[in-house]
């Protein structure tokens, strides 16, 4: 094997670490690609490659994808073909798991919730437990439910249920034991419910990776020096100077911070086309894309600002 020696000058070196930062890899990779270049041609000035293109995927386009909708296999299909990594960021994955647990309103309406890309997670009676708790409140009148999904995680795996028959015999009186059994058959449905949606959430996070969509947290954006020196500016701006919605631009930020060059989304009117109206000319590029212009965008390099659906391109 050959060897090469590349000399590096501090300031170069400090300017190499700075922009394997900046994208995302280390600086072992950032490296090996000076050796690759230069071991090509020697003669020739070292040129840093230029990152890979990203799109982030939002919320309701994820849902597509991880519901296997023809559209969101289509937006996997067109960004696979052109050679484009689709990203996202863990508040959208959290987001998914509250559609399947359903406390979010669209979750709770009967017709987003019979067509809703997620629909087929849980069995419909499963989902029924978790929607009665959230339309009843006669379920349980002392209000314990809201404690109980998190304390069924530890009926799980012993005999409670096994012994409690004995112990309502034992230590109920005879007008109340009724109700305790009424009681211990909403707690069995609770642990159905919590054991179907853990594994719910496992198979989001598998149709996640399996479609190659790759998920950042929020120490990798908000941990990270460009927050410090330069997102924290722009979170102030987005949340004073324009209308993006508040529950949105954290998201914005993060696609920013990750340099998306374009953020793919079904909210049409509040995110893609208000929100991203009122971005200052002063900040950074990322166009706005609605799921079913996806390949009009990629074809154009994503050089307008906003690719509303049926719209012509502004």
């Amino acid at each position: 094997m050959k060897s090469i020696n590349i000399q590096i000058s501090d300031e170069r070196w400090l300017g190499l670490q700075a922009r394997a930062d900046r994208w995302g890899v280390s600086i072992e990779e950032l490296l090996s690609r000076v050796v690759e270049k230069v071991a090509h041609d020697p003669h020739k000035p070292f040129v840093p490659w230029q990152p890979k293109k990203r799109v982030f995927i939002d919320t309701n386009v994820l849902a597509l994808i991880v519901g296997n909708t023809s559209l969101g296999k289509s937006v996997i299909k067109h960004l696979e073909d052109s050679g484009i990594e689709a990203i996202t960021f863990s508040k959208c994955v959290y987001e998914l798991y509250s559609l399947l647990k359903g406390t979010t309103s669209d979750r709770r309406d009967k017709k987003s919730r019979n067509n809703h890309p997620l629909k087929d997670f849980l069995q419909p009676q499963i989902n029924d437990i978790g929607q009665k708790l959230f339309r009843n409140t006669n379920i349980d009148h002392k209000a314990n439910t809201y404690y109980w999904f998190d304390l069924c995680e530890e009926w799980m795996w012993s005999d409670y249920f096994e012994s409690y028959e004995e112990l309502i015999q034992k230590y109920c009186v005879q007008s109340g034991q009724e109700e305790a059994r009424e009681m211990l058959a909403l707690q069995k449905n609770f642990v159905d419910w919590k054991i179907a949606l853990r594994q719910a959430f496992s198979e989001v996070n598998k149709k996640i990776s399996d479609n190659g969509v790759t998920v950042f947290h929020y120490f990798e954006v908000f941990g990270s020096d460009w927050y410090q020196f330069e997102g924290f500016s722009w979170e102030q701006a987005f949340a004073q100077d324009s209308l993006l919605p508040n529950e949105d631009f954290e998201l914005v930020l993060a696609a920013i911070a990750l340099q998306a060059n374009a953020f793919v989304t079904s909210d049409d009117s509040d995110l893609i086309w208000r929100g991203g109206l009122s971005l200052g000319l002063n900040s950074p590029h990322i166009s706005f894309c609605c799921p079913e212009r996806i390949k009009e965008a990629i074809d154009t390099d994503f050089a307008f600002r906003f690719y509303r659906r049926e719209q012509k391109s502004e």
